[in-house]
């Protein structure tokens, strides 16, 4: 606050003051009135209390008059002529409350209770006169009330009387007015006088200080040049010489504070820990961050020896040969640590070491992190297995240790036969628990010093050092024991084998990649051969593997390339002498290569999961063509026609959909339509693929058994398979003719299905014997190269002519 507003404060106080002396000279003049009022109304109160309860003064010698308490016409003519003649309004009540008698007739004999606080029964009570507003409908503004103790001659409360003291308040009030007028004016007049004065005077003391003040506030914020006048001789003048001195030197100061005011800011906001030790090496400076990092806060710090907070830089402290940087675990009060790198800087002063600067910074995250990246780089996430890169890098060690006579080097690459199965139809939750259990299995079967990796998808790499005569010998065993047991997933019993492409001498190879592809090639080799078993490299396997790609790059573009062609071959009905039906087949009009039967390329389309393509294209193909072949030539056309699927296609949960489809786009009737499935995919998992035969019977289609006999014959499934058709398969018919065993076989196999109600099928006839034969046998359909060839469609429609055995 200004020196101005102080005093004019001090002087508004003093009119305050003289206001406030005014006022309660009102207050007192007013309570006055209203205490001589209520004094006045209680003798009036009284002298009428005492007429009630004695009685009034005789008016002639020997007259005695009763009590007008006990006299009711008496105590109304005196309140009447009461009212008349003060023109107030009494009220007697006994000491219940009842109304005695009163100037309105018709309250007599009710209980008086216009007192909304009991004031009337606290008087009968305690005989205290007191005083009340009376509200009511009679008085909706109030009038003020008087009561006191009406008490008898033997000093008995007898009940109260109640006095109207309106009339005399107000005019009690009305004859101090001129009083309070006369109040008000004098103290009025008082604090404007006041006012006036006090007015005058802080203008000319505030005018004088004003300069002063305006340079007090510059200083204040920072402008030390700022100057005053200051040549009179009185206190101000004096004041502002000794400001001007004040304001030189500060300015002088201000400029050395700042700048170390802004170097201590920087240090002591750094995130970075900052002591400085001194000569003796002790810790005469340390920020916040140092005390954080140290765990000793800032005053744990300050004057310790530096070799005994932070006994790892102890030997950089005394060099003075420039930075240097140290790297530790920091203890923690709390058993924690931190891993802290300091930078130690000499301070030196005349060729002599003067101090040092020690800057403490926490590097725990970013090693942490560091850790965990190349961790991460190095490993694969899901089993926790060094990855390729890091196997890698291991193999060119090993062969560099290998090339210096620490023993050969070996590698397996393993892959899992059937995991995509596994994905397909039991989901990947289950696919990841398969790599991790496998991943464990590996690490178990392998020596201590081995390692295994994992490449990618369910590949594995083994690294073994050293490849002697017995890990050569019996890890394959062990491996390929440990993989064929089954794997419990998702709360099923599931068999996946391994196979393994082995290198035994990685010293013979250019590099760690080379040594890789060929296992990676042995692998493939070991599933070309039945899979489940272990193959070493040999040298041409590369030249089949790079040739097997490149089949496999030409097929995969086939079908969108149009390189696919349907082939039919007719199924014969040996007793009317027609085609029934014909057998959809596929071949490839390969570019390089010319037409290819399925038996040159299906397996490696099955290998690379590009056989559900070539299914899809090959029912789509067969169901157009025999629309087509029916439209036109409705006489001699076949009735139906069946299409081989594929074990990947049947798994496919949309294959029921799939064949609706492929329907209703064709136009071709449902039950023209027989899907071949062989023996061996049946036998997979009866219980699994029977529903999905019944969806795909249920869209009015027909289901094939195919190759029956072909090593998994169990006569228990048949009746569990909704089949329509049983297709014999051609090893059945080789050495028949002249064989009554083989005769007397096929004849119960021909038997057994006509006893289920199947139509039989004999595939592979290849002369009118093995024909005369099956008829013989009440075998009635047949297919094989003795009745027709297979050929494109056009073929079959220039030749077809009735065919008969």
């Amino acid at each position: 606050m200004s020196l101005r507003r102080k005093l004019v404060g001090g002087y508004v106080l003093v009119a305050v003051l003289v206001a406030l002396v005014g006022a309660v000279a009102w207050r007192v003049d007013v309570r006055s009135a209203q205490r001589a009022a209520i004094t006045e109304a209680e003798h009036v109160a009284y002298g009428v209390a005492k007429d009630v309860a004695f009685g009034l003064a005789a008016d002639t010698s020997g007259e005695n008059p009763g009590p007008l308490y006990d006299n009711p016409e008496g105590l109304a003519a005196y309140l009447d002529r009461l009212g008349e003649l003060q023109g107030r309004d009494i009220v007697v009540v006994d000491a219940r409350q009842r109304v005695l008698g009163d100037a309105v007739p018709e309250n007599i004999g009710t209980v008086f209770d216009h007192d909304t606080a009991d004031e009337v029964g606290a008087t009968v009570r305690d005989r205290v006169p007191r005083t009340f507003v009376e509200v009511s409908v009679d008085y909706p503004d109030g009038i003020k009330q008087l009561v006191v103790p009406l008490v008898g001659r033997d000093g008995t409360t007898l009940g109260a009387v109640i006095l109207e003291y309106t009339p005399l308040y107000d005019e009690m009030v009305a004859s101090t007015r001129r009083a309070q007028l006369t109040i008000a004016a004098v103290c009025t007049a008082g604090v404007l006088l006041v006012l006036l004065v006090g007015g005058l005077l802080a203008a000319s003391l505030t005018r004088r200080v004003a300069t002063l003040t305006t340079a007090v506030l510059d200083v204040r914020d920072g402008g030390y040049e700022r100057r005053v006048p200051a040549g009179g001789r009185d206190e101000l003048h004096r004041l502002g010489r000794a400001f001007n001195d004040m304001a030189a030197e500060l300015e002088r100061s201000a400029r050395e504070i700042l700048a170390k005011e802004y170097t201590d800011a920087i240090l002591a906001s750094a995130a970075e820990g900052i002591c400085g030790v001194d000569q003796h090496d002790r810790i005469t400076f340390a920020n916040a961050a140092a005390g954080r990092l140290t765990g000793l806060g800032v005053d744990g710090l300050l004057g310790e020896p530096a070799a005994t907070v932070l006994p790892h830089i102890e030997p950089a402290l005394g060099d003075g040969r420039g930075d240097t940087v140290r790297e530790h675990d920091m203890p923690a009060p709390d058993g924690s640590s931190a891993r802290v790198s300091c930078t130690i800087s000499p301070i030196m002063k005349d060729g002599r070491r003067a101090g040092a600067v020690v800057l403490l910074r926490d590097v725990t995250r970013q090693r942490a992190l560091e850790h965990e990246l190349r961790h991460q780089a190095l490993h694969d996430g899901l089993t926790g297995l060094p990855n390729r890169a890091l196997f890698n890098d291991r193999l060119e060690q090993a062969m560099a240790r290998g090339a210096a006579g620490h023993g050969r080097v070996g590698v397996l690459f393993v892959d899992l036969d059937g995991f995509k199965r596994v994905n397909d139809s039991l989901g990947h939750s289950a696919g990841d628990q398969l790599l991790q259990t496998a991943s464990d299995r590996l690490r178990a079967a392998v020596r201590p010093g081995d390692t295994v990796a994992r490449f990618g998808g369910d590949e594995f790499g083994i690294l073994v050092e050293p490849a002697d005569d017995a890990a050569v010998a019996l890890m394959p065993e062990r491996l390929l024991r440990a993989m064929g047991e089954p794997f419990l997933l998702a709360g099923r019993e599931v068999t996946v084998t391994a196979s393994i492409g082995a290198v035994w001498d990685a010293g013979r190879h250019a590099d760690a990649g080379e040594v890789v592809r060929n296992a990676d090639v042995a692998m493939y080799a070991a599933k070309e051969q039945g899979k489940a078993r272990c193959v070493a490299f040999q040298a041409d396997m590369h030249t089949r593997l790079v040739d097997q790609l490149d089949q496999e790059r030409r097929l995969r573009v086939a079908i969108d390339r149009g390189e696919l062609r349907l082939y039919l071959q007719p199924i014969v009905d040996t007793v009317a002498g027609r085609t029934e039906g014909v057998e959809a087949l596929v071949r490839w009009q390969d570019p390089q290569a010319g037409l290819r039967a399925p038996g040159t390329f299906l397996p490696l389309a099955e290998s690379t999961g590009l056989i559900t393509d070539i299914d899809r294209w090959v029912l789509r193909e067969s169901c157009l063509t025999l629309r087509a072949w029916q439209d036109e030539d409705p006489a001699g056309a076949p009735d139906w026609i069946t299409v081989n699927i594929s074990a990947a296609l049947l798994d496919s949960p949309d294959l029921p959909d799939l064949v609706t489809r492929t329907l209703r786009d064709t136009g071709l009737r449902p039950e023209a339509l027989l899907l071949e499935v062989t023996e061996t995919t049946l036998m997979r998992d009866v219980a699994g693929t029977a529903p999905r035969l019944e969806r795909l019977r249920s869209c009015g289609v027909r289901i094939a058994i195919d190759d029956f006999g072909t090593g998994y014959s169990s006569l228990g499934y048949l009746r569990d398979i909704p089949a329509d058709v049983l297709k014999i398969d051609r090893s059945f018919l080789d050495g028949l003719v002249g064989s009554a065993r083989h005769r007397d076989l096929l004849a119960a196999v021909v038997q057994l299905g006509h006893t289920l109600g199947l139509r039989v099928v004999a595939e592979g006839v290849e002369d009118a014997a093995q024909l005369a034969e099956l008829v013989g046998l009440g075998c009635r359909y047949a297919q094989g190269y003795h009745l027709a060839r297979p050929a494109p469609v056009a073929a079959l429609r220039a030749a077809a002519q009735p065919v008969g055995g």
